[in-house]
């Protein structure tokens, strides 16, 4: 099944063959200066192992559980001994079995990653262990884990430590992926799990004297000082091992905004670091019957309550406390895009099932992101291309101009990591292109001895420009609008700011991402040069049995101009680059792509030389698709590019 695809996705480098490129007699000449190009490029096969899920699986361990979801212990025969009532043969609680269930479903996975955060005062025997790797695929360790949850409660249920945590080891683990693998990031998904029985404890009110607090029935409020912990709230004993920590008495604790908050900081993480999602999902398991069969003592254990104005008891306050969960955890799973789950009784606890939230991975096959040709050779101007020999995006016109001081035959003139465009584009830094800046590289400077220029990833900036720009080294695209960084910043655009489709920086009545497409200048109002130079795309897809992608495209109105020789020989050499882009059909707009490149050469030196002959370059192939570093260098251009060169000349 063969679509049309529109000319707005794309880039692509391509390749010629030398096969067909030949010198035209005088009396055999085309004059036309337009040339077409056309091939074929393939994407990869999917491979599902690349796209990452990490689970935070976020466990309440306070003594209530023992009511709510038997069996437990506090470590000590007492309270859960006495007063828990355990259905006739169940010998682990219904979380445990879920969580083992939930592992089991897991291990057929290879690609998730687990994260277990016990919690009541504080975050206790979290796995993996401190120390080590903040995710890991499950193993014995963790089940040992799982199996002795219920073996020693403790005494509060501190959801804001538990949400503090979850986003300390989610934050931290994006950081270090976008350190060193940052294309990764698009492609994972983080699933947080919030498993409780009640709402959280203590709660703590800075200001003790309001008029009216939050009850059952009106929770979004400010919350009292929880019952029975008004010293604790307001009066921290130092020796107290129960103390939360880093709370400080007579502040806020577990107000509503708190909790909210912290859902909004690890959902934020999503855009902030370009992650491809996040989620949190809530469930509570609330046994109510229990509550109230374990009588008065339960009162302590899941809260007194009152209503405002007043203060007036409420009556059953099982029924409060399970209003106020349940109204707490949805307003968590609403605010981090999740679902709530909702459990009641032993009936309830038994079809605990974990495993039907959605732990999928973002894995799909790969479509084209973006393919453009660029002329590495030419610059638009008023109605047609001008000369940019050395491709650096300032015209020979300017290079010869004694104020730049620069070489066209260069793109780097002083050869310090920072092309001649860049340091004319950025003269009230302090740069200058025809003086080695210290931000860069001079071998002789102590700085920088004996230092290389290197474009780690092709994508025509040097390392020393990448760093001072902040973008990465190892993406093409940093900010993943579609467009290589050098692309972006020859024009003078942020490429760590991305390219949206109705941006239209100088007002022409065509988005930037169009005039980058088209060949035309994204910060110069060009309507003339688009209606009489700029490049038009044609482009078909045809998935393959292996479920990759192939693309037929054709690219035409490539303007041929006259660049001069550097040793004063034969000219017109004309240097095209295209780039491809792929990305999984699951999120290719934010994905930062995988990228691959081809160029060409062509001859156009009127009356005598046209070369190729006729108007379109030999077809490409995917086999003339390569790793953008493999050419990013002048040097390469000339040796690995197809048709004919300065270097080869013609065939």
């Amino acid at each position: 099944m063969r679509a049309l695809v529109g000319c707005f996705v794309g880039l692509m480098l391509v390749g010629c063959s030398d096969a067909l490129v030949e010198k035209r007699q005088v009396d055999d000449i085309n004059v036309d200066d337009k040339l077409s190009v056309a091939g074929r490029v393939c994407t990869a096969v999917p491979d599902p192992t690349g796209f990452p899920v990490k689970v935070v699986l976020i466990v309440d361990q306070s003594g209530s559980m023992c009511i709510s979801d038997p069996p437990g212990s506090q470590g000590s025969p007492g309270f859960c001994e006495m007063y828990s009532t355990v259905p006739p043969g169940v010998t682990q609680p219904a979380r445990v079995r879920a969580l083992n269930r939930l592992l089991d479903q897991f291990a057929m996975t290879p690609n998730v990653q687990v994260a277990l955060v016990p919690f009541e005062t504080n975050v206790k025997g979290t796995w993996p262990p401190p120390g080590g790797p903040r995710f890991a695929r499950p193993d014995a360790s963790l089940r040992t884990r799982v199996n002795t949850l219920q073996a020693e409660l403790g005494k509060g249920t501190d959801y804001q430590g538990a949400l503090s945590y979850a986003y300390g080891i989610i934050g931290s683990d994006i950081l270090d992926t976008e350190s060193m693998t940052p294309e990764v990031l698009p492609r994972s998904k983080y699933v947080v799990v919030f498993l409780t029985d009640g709402v959280p404890f203590p709660k703590c009110a800075g200001n003790d004297n309001l008029t009216r607090y939050a009850d059952d029935l009106n929770p979004e409020l400010t919350w009292a000082d929880s019952f029975g912990a008004g010293n604790f709230c307001n009066l921290i004993d130092p020796m107290d091992p129960d103390a939360i920590t880093g709370f400080v008495a007579g502040t806020d604790r577990n107000q509503n905004y708190q909790l909210f908050s912290y859902v909004k900081q690890i959902i934020d993480l999503k855009d902030q670091y370009n992650v491809g999602d996040i989620r949190l999902h809530t469930v509570l398991m609330f046994n109510e019957d229990s509550v109230r069969n374990c009588g008065p003592i339960c009162q302590d254990v899941y809260g007194q309550y009152v209503r405002w104005p007043g203060p007036t008891p409420v009556a059953d306050g099982p029924g409060a406390a399970r209003r106020i969960a349940t109204w707490t955890l949805q307003q968590l799973a609403l605010r981090g895009n999740g679902v709530f789950q909702d459990f009641q009784g032993f009936a309830g606890l038994s079809q605990l099932n974990l495993g039907v939230l959605d732990y999928s991975s973002l894995a799909s096959r790969n479509v084209m992101k973006t393919l453009i040709v660029q002329s590495l050779s030419s610059e638009p101007g008023e109605q047609g291309r001008v000369v940019d020999t050395d491709g650096d995006g300032t015209i020979d016109e300017f290079d010869n101009d004694f104020s730049n001081k620069t070489n066209k035959f260069f793109a780097d003139s002083d050869v310090d990591g920072f092309d001649d465009t860049f340091e004319i584009r950025r003269f009230n830094d302090g740069f200058r292109p025809d003086q080695k800046d210290g931000r860069g590289c001079d071998p002789m400077s102590p700085l920088t001895r004996n230092c290389m220029l290197r474009d780690t990833d092709g994508d025509g900036l040097m390392q020393y420009a990448e760093q001072y720009l902040k973008t990465r080294e190892t993406l093409v695209d940093s900010d993943a609008d579609g467009v290589p960084d050098g692309m972006e910043v020859k024009y003078g655009l942020d490429p760590i700011a991305r390219l949206l489709v109705d941006v239209d920086t100088d007002g022409d009545a065509t988005s930037d991402v169009d005039e980058f497409l088209k060949g035309s200048n994204p910060i110069a109002s060009d309507r003339t040069f688009q209606e009489k130079s700029s490049y038009q795309y044609s482009i078909t897809s045809e998935e393959q049995a292996d479920k990759s992608m192939c693309y037929d495209f054709r690219v035409t109105g490539l303007q041929l101009v006259t660049p001069p020789n550097r040793v004063g020989a034969t000219q017109g050499y004309n240097l095209f680059k295209i780039w491809f882009a792929e990305a999984p059909e699951s999120g290719v707009a934010t994905d930062y792509g995988v990228w691959k490149a081809s160029c060409f050469w062509a001859q156009y030196d009127p009356p005598s030389v046209r070369v190729p002959a006729g108007p379109e370059m030999p077809p490409l192939t995917d086999g003339d698709f390569r790793q953008p570093y493999d050419i990013d260098s002048a040097a390469e251009y000339e040796i690995e590019c197809l048709g004919v060169s300065p270097v080869r000349g013609t065939p």
